[in-house]
């Protein structure tokens, strides 16, 4: 990894100096440092603290000792302006503020251009957004503009291990940054806190009483992301601060202020060697501590990942005979310009158009797109969710330059992106389609954009979202609130430095196993951070190079979708003969009163993916090539607010279609479904798929057919999959098991449906009508 030069936005506060301990352990150097300043009318008439929606500014007076006490060249910009656009994410071209030009925001651009003059070499810029996505956005907004790279090093560190409001405090402490409470403003919190250092144990335990007191021990309170309190960073450990900056006792004012608020007003400051005693007589710390750096995988997924590394996939002999060869699908008909329309959302499906090239095939999709969505009433700003099925990733970069001009807002739609090569039809390059969902003033859509670098979840970098949440049809009919959350595809880049994992010193199987379970730890982020209550099914595009290959990732992929929804089982003697792959989520659904979560679990078990006790349908489905060329990636949607047994039967089709649609349009009618119960009408059990070919995730050793199942009904009549068979390409088609037609009993092989009665006159069911439900 190449070292970042790195420009530090700094107030002062403890985070923006904190963020940049982390940049220099990530391998980057800091070039500069960069800060505002409320504007000086003049000497007699200095705001010492502007009421800024963006930037702190209490203490603003002591920032140019900071250039003395790390060493670097520092840069300074008046604020000029006000919060002309107060939405959570920001962009220069929202209709909904014209004058948005006007925005305090824009101070950050003649401030970093500035010091880009002088540094050519800069192309990073840190900020110490934790919990603000109003910051965060902001600074992510100018930056991209600038052509510089968005480093939040501290975003969500409350959600990462081990998952505390104080664990930050814990870490200031163990590397001694020194950052003094300056000014307070919540009715937990009076003068007596001023001066304190936050970091210290007994100012934090002060902090978290105080919150419980007022209730908002919660959502960053501790840590004064509300705006309880500002502090100001004066010492820290080599080798970022060289020197130390001190205020003595007779240099501070107490300034009491409305509504019960206090700071402190600095007369003067001065820097002070590392070597000089520090106030009390002592010395001052002189040791080059790194900070912690959170660990890659969260305990859930570590357990996960540990239970994905002791499975061994479970090869037939047939299978293995085939390992030499794949049978890739031919190049199928596709039914293109496929249009779903309804009074809230809609779908366009499968849109292709000549041309030469991709990017040119993608250009004709476009100028045709705006004439169809004119016609039928939808605008492409609409759009929530998108899938590009490109023949070759090689023509990813430019198709990814020109559909990037089709959304220039602050959160464009979610997205995947898949290389299915020659199953493509002939002539075709690239394939679109389009999720769509009417935007409604009162429940407005909701935008995940994260664009910086963190510990978090990949930064997406470009015109996709990592999530849009719409609201569901009946959300105004309903006393919860709920939407319907697409995610998009996620691959296995570790988010500090945005590169793929790598797995060196491993096998090529240990590679695909932690890239499973990193990718899903990606989506799990993206869905809490959403407020996802359930995922109604996830797809997992694998490639393979090998039928056996195939069949192996099939079931790691679907073993990982298992196991990350299910509880823990620590409950020793009962089925100990089973192997994780004859773990079946209605064992987990029937033993439920046996398991139990510990802490760092809950997250993972009891909010996502068990409200209705079961496992969420997972298809796995292979192509030709993934983005960055990951060998797996994930894509799913979910809901928030209610349990899917709670939503309304008939809305389902549109909430699941993003994850389907991607599937169907990879060719997912080329199914592969092996029936594992020999003694019962009704199978239920599937083993895994290949070769582009679904493959469904549940895998039991004892028929369950005949139990209640509404959560699994519901879905099936949402995607087409039936208790007994499946939509067949675009959903028009379905595949019928005796139990639903009276004229056949049949068995799944190689995609097609081969009728067991020859009897009936509808040879070709696959391919007929007639014989539709």
């Amino acid at each position: 990894m190449t070292g970042l030069k790195v420009v530090g936005l700094i107030s002062g506060g403890k985070d923006s100096l904190f963020s940049l301990l982390h940049c220099i352990a990530n391998g980057h150097e800091i070039v500069a440092l960069a800060n505002l300043y409320p504007p000086e009318h003049n000497r007699e008439d200095i705001i010492e603290d502007l009421d800024s929606f963006m930037y702190q500014t209490v203490g603003h007076t002591v920032i140019p000792l900071y250039q003395h006490a790390l060493d670097l060249p520092l840069y300074r910009q008046e604020i000029l302006g006000t919060a002309v656009n107060q939405d959570k994410s920001y962009s220069t071209n929202d209709e909904n503020h014209p004058a948005v030009e006007q925005d305090e925001t824009e101070s950050l651009v003649p401030l970093l251009q500035k010091v880009m003059a002088a540094h050519p070499e800069v192309n990073a810029v840190s900020t110490g957004a934790i919990l603000s996505d109003y910051q965060r956005t902001r600074v992510e907004a100018i930056a991209i503009r600038l052509g510089l790279i968005p480093l939040s090093y501290l975003w969500h560190w409350t959600y990462l291990p081990p998952y505390t409001q104080t664990s930050l405090l814990e870490d200031m402490q163990s590397v001694k940054q020194d950052a003094r409470i300056i000014k307070v403003a919540s009715g937990g919190l009076d003068a007596s806190f001023l001066w304190n250092n936050v970091a210290d144990a007994r100012t934090k335990q002060r902090l978290i009483r105080a919150m419980e007191r007022f209730g908002g021990d919660q959502g960053g309170a501790v840590l004064g992301e509300g705006g309880e309190y500002e502090t100001l960073a004066v010492d820290g450990p080599l080798p970022l601060w060289k020197a130390r900056i001190e205020i003595g006792a007779e240099d501070r004012v107490t300034v009491e202020g409305e509504g019960g608020t206090a700071s402190l007003k600095i007369l003067n400051a001065s820097v002070v060697g590392k070597d000089a005693p520090a106030p009390g007589g002592t010395r001052s710390d002189t040791n080059d501590v790194a900070p912690r750096i959170p660990s890659l995988f969260d305990d859930s997924f570590q357990d996960v990942l540990n239970c994905v590394e002791a499975f061994e996939p479970q090869i037939s002999a047939v299978e293995d005979a085939q390992s030499s060869h794949i049978k890739l699908p031919q190049p199928v008909p596709l039914a293109s310009w496929q249009i779903t329309n309804s009074m809230q959302v809609a779908r366009v499906a499968n849109m292709t158009m000549e041309g030469s090239s991709a990017v040119e095939q993608m250009t004709s999709i476009a100028r045709h797109l705006d004439a169809v969505l004119s016609e039928i009433g939808w605008a492409l700003n609409d759009t929530t969710f998108t899938t590009i099925i490109l023949r070759r990733m090689s023509d990813f970069a430019t198709v990814n330059r020109l559909y990037g001009t089709w959304f220039s807002g602050p959160n464009p739609p979610a997205r995947v992106t898949i290389a299915s090569g020659d199953v493509l039809p002939v002539g075709v390059e690239v394939i679109l389609s389009l999720d769509l969902a009417k935007r409604n003033s009162e429940q407005p859509r909701q935008g995940l954009h994260v664009q910086s670098r963190s510990y978090w979840a990949p930064a997406n970098i470009g015109p996709y979202s990592q999530a849009i949440s719409v609201p569901s049809e009946t959300a105004s009919q309903s006393t919860c609130m709920s939407y319907v959350v697409h995610v998009a595809g996620q691959i296995a880049l570790v988010p500090a430095t945005m590169e793929l994992l790598s797995t060196q010193g491993g096998t090529e199987s240990d590679g695909f196993r932690v890239q499973t379970v990193l990718a899903l730890q990606h989506l799990w982020r993206i869905g809490e951070a959403t407020n996802v209550v359930q995922w109604l099914g996830a797809v997992a595009f694998i490639t393979a190079n090998t039928y056996t290959q195939a069949v192996s990732r099939a079931q790691i992929a679907s073993l990982a979708w298992l196991k990350a929804h299910a509880v823990h089982l620590e409950s020793p003697g009962e089925n100990d003969d089973e192997s994780p792959a004859d773990l079946d989520v209605w064992d987990l659904r029937s033993r439920g009163a046996l398991q139990h979560t510990s802490p760092s679990t809950s997250a993972l078990s009891n909010r996502l993916g068990t409200g209705v006790g079961i496992t969420p349908p997972c298809f796995v489905v292979q192509v030709e090539e993934l983005p960055r060329g990951a060998s797996i990636e994930w894509s799913s949607t979910g809901i928030t607010g209610e349990a899917v047994d709670q939503i309304d039967q008939s809305e389902l089709p549109h909430y699941c279609t993003p994850w389907v649609l991607a599937a169907t349009d990879s060719f997912s009618r080329y199914l592969d479904r092996h029936y594992t119960s020999q003694d019962c009408p009704h199978p239920q059990s599937a083993s895994y798929g290949y070769c582009g070919r679904l493959a469904w995730s549940g895998k039991s050793r004892r028929c369950r057919g005949h139990r209640d199942r509404p959560y699994r009904e519901h879905i099936a009549s949402a995607i087409g999959v039936s208790q007994h068979g499946v939509y067949e390409g675009s959903f028009t088609r379905k595949l019928h098991s005796s139990a639903e037609c009276s004229n056949h009993t049949m068995s799944a092989y190689m995609g097609r449906v081969k009728p067991t009665t020859s009897r009936c006159s509808r040879t070709q069911i696959y391919l007929n009508e007639s014989c539709m439900t």
